[in-house]
């Protein structure tokens, strides 16, 4: 064990002399997060702004009906009204973009509503400016709002008149908190934890076996005093740690932005709930076997490679292996179980929501740590072969 120790600690020495590797597995990923956040809030907030101070063209044709509904709305800040002779022409004007929207009355549309039937009316828009229609939807709302207070007026009726029912809300929702953030944003956590564990163990993966080859160091290690299988446990327990730092940072990084930002203080709260002891100690024990299962993955390829450049073009791809599989962790209506409790990377995501809900199947959680034991065990043991063959490892 003290050769093994002694193997690791100066492998640690080496990567975090490395400048690089230190950017990549520490400062990236702490950091990637909270920019991330704010531009996009800080977009989000400047296209909304834009959007809602944005004077919207809307051409009219009245077809002989009143103007009333036009005169009203026409008193909204940002909209323009622009009469037109005929439904083609405005049709055409919205087509080629000349104005943002055109709506047109049914030529009966006085003569419905005064007899307390419905008015007909159209509109066009494109559905490429879906934000725009959006905005005149509420504007016709309110017309909708004001002409049913009116008819309501005329014949002396409550407003309640066209509500006959109300629905009592108190005590309606019987899901948690924790469980409504289980289910629509539970994926995002395993998600971070694996990218970012597979992207902190390639590069030491690579680097301590490709790239002791291509540098000629190898050579010098396997000739000390220290069996091959200590010298690659030693290794292996540094890609390990390197996977679980990058994955501890992307999250320190994470919800470091959410409460330095200050984006909703209530999401704060609902974090500071969902984050406790128990959880983070129960997620490492699924990602530390998962980080081993990755190292192994990686190590007998960085093995049998020429090159550090060699390895990191074989073993990128494999990214997409592990990052579709976690994108089922947004996926509705998929739940850990005895069937999904045995799909690599699926049950980990799956394992990782049930335990934010609170309410996890302990069955399924123990199938799925039993199962990542597994594999781990065939990886180290698969990495153990291929650094063992000569031919391999002074290739």
């Amino acid at each position: 064990m003290k050769k093994i120790l002694t193997i690791a600690k100066k492998e640690f020495l080496d990567m975090f002399r490395d400048k690089r590797t230190l950017m990549r597995m520490i400062l990236i990923p702490l950091l990637a997060f909270p920019v991330i956040i704010y531009l996009i809030t800080a977009l989000q907030a400047a296209e909304s702004e834009k959007e809602a101070t944005k004077e919207l063209v809307v051409g009219y044709h009245l077809n002989g009906q009143s103007s009333a509904m036009i005169e009203r709305m026409d008193t909204t800040a940002h909209f323009k009204f622009v009469p037109y002779t005929d439904t083609t022409s405005l049709s055409a004007a919205v087509s080629n973009d000349s104005i943002n929207l055109g709506i047109w009355f049914s030529s009966s549309f006085d003569q419905n509503y005064e007899a307390r039937e419905q008015g007909e009316y159209g509109v066009f828009y494109r559905s490429a400016d879906m934000e725009e229609y959006d905005r005149f939807q509420e504007l016709i709302k309110i017309q909708e709002e004001y002409l049913v207070q009116e008819r309501l007026a005329q014949n002396e009726l409550p407003a309640e008149y066209v509500q006959p029912l109300l629905l009592n809300s108190q005590g309606g929702n019987k899901s948690t908190m924790t469980e409504t953030i289980a289910k629509y944003a539970g994926g995002i956590l395993p998600y971070i934890f694996m990218a970012f564990c597979f992207m902190g163990c390639m590069l030491p993966a690579i680097d301590l076996f490709a790239g002791e080859k291509e540098r000629g160091t190898i050579e010098t290690l396997l000739v000390t005093p220290v069996n091959r299988v200590h010298i690659l446990v030693g290794k292996m327990i540094v890609v390990t740690a390197f996977g679980l730092l990058s994955a501890t940072v992307s999250l320190v990084g994470l919800l470091g932005s959410l409460y330095l930002m200050e984006i909703d203080p209530e999401l704060n709260q609902i974090i500071a709930m969902v984050i406790t002891p128990q959880l983070v100690i129960m997620l490492y024990a699924l990602l530390i076997p998962t980080a081993i299962f990755f190292a192994g993955i990686m190590i007998p390829v960085s093995v049998y490679s020429r090159s550090f450049k060699e390895a990191q073009s074989i073993l990128t791809p494999l990214n997409m292996a592990v990052i579709i599989p976690t994108l089922v962790g947004f996926l509705p209506g998929i739940e850990l179980d005895y069937t999904t409790s045995w799909i690599p990377i699926v049950n980990v995501v799956l394992a990782t929501k049930a335990m934010i809900a609170g309410d996890p199947d302990f069955g399924p959680v123990i199938i799925t740590f039993v199962s990542l034991i597994f594999l781990s065990a065939i990886a180290v043991f698969i990495s153990l072969k291929q650094f063992g063959k000569e031919g391999n490892v002074l290739r």
